[in-house]
């Protein structure tokens, strides 16, 4: 979508240019709008790369957002597009209409690529999700400013303290209807396809934040990087079930571990 929009304006431009500068005078000057057109869309994609390494250095990590950053959230939305273009993605969706539209929640998925944020906040930008990520991926420089920037958090599991306060920062967020979080509960993406184990503290943050549990369902993200070239790369997204808050905050964390993982895993095929 992005990428179609640079096109259209610099194709805009293009022609304004051969009809101001008249610079097309025979077939053989079409090439004079096309390199134009081509460099156009170039050159918007370089604006805006140097507009949000702009906007990053304005970002302070050392503490918590006391409220979301819009043009973060634009940002963002912007590279999934443009990245899922690029890759040749086609989205196929289902369960959509039973996320929750009046309130946050916490959405839970397997991790299958380091695609998958990417492609859930194209698809799902209208819904404000923020990730709960490694550390790793916030300390990219431009890319972890601007993610923090639209409420994305790290989280440690190697350290209790730092991952309880990623837990309360994260339900506040929620609470103070900043954003709806998203988190893998396998901790890590899966190298061979296999759902892996799942963390059940990651559900704290929807009992925290008294919300309720979005469970969902990914693939074919995992082939992307292996077929880049093709024109088209299929993945989908089935959106399983919501847990309501009310249960989520009288169930066992490892009881919505456990229903989560199986749901997620019958829905794979496993």
């Amino acid at each position: 979508m992005v990428l179609l929009i640079f096109f259209i304006v610099s194709a805009a431009a293009s022609v304004l240019y051969a009809i101001l500068s008249s610079g097309v005078t025979g077939v053989a000057d079409i090439w004079k709008p096309v390199v134009f057109c081509i460099c156009g869309v170039i050159g918007l994609v370089v604006l805006y790369l140097l507009i949000a390494a702009i906007v990053s250095l304005f970002i302070d990590m050392s503490r918590p957002l006391k409220k979301k950053l819009g043009i973060c959230r634009l940002f963002c939305w912007m590279a999934g597009s443009i990245v899922c273009t690029v890759t040749g993605i086609r989205p196929h969706l289902s369960g959509l209409e039973k996320i929750p539209t009046d309130k946050r929640f916490l959405l839970v998925s397997n991790h299958r690529s380091g695609y998958d944020p990417m492609f859930m906040l194209n698809v799902l930008r209208k819904y404000d999700i923020a990730f709960v990520s490694k550390a790793s991926n916030l300390k990219i420089p431009v890319i972890g400013s601007i993610a923090y920037g639209t409420g994305c958090l790290i989280l440690d599991r190697e350290n209790n303290r730092e991952a309880l306060k990623t837990i309360i920062a994260a339900s506040e967020y929620m609470l103070n209807d900043m954003c709806s979080m998203c988190i893998f509960p396998e901790g890590t993406r899966s190298k061979t396809g296999d759902l892996g184990p799942f963390h059940a503290g990651s559900f704290k943050v929807a009992q925290k934040a008294k919300a309720p549990v979005v469970i969902a369902s990914i693939r074919g993200t995992e082939s992307v990087k292996k077929s880049l070239f093709k024109r088209v790369n299929d993945v989908y997204l089935d959106i399983l079930d919501v847990i309501p808050a009310e249960k989520v905050c009288s169930s066992k964390t490892v009881e919505l571990s456990e229903y989560s993982r199986d749901l997620i895993l019958k829905n794979l095929g496993h």
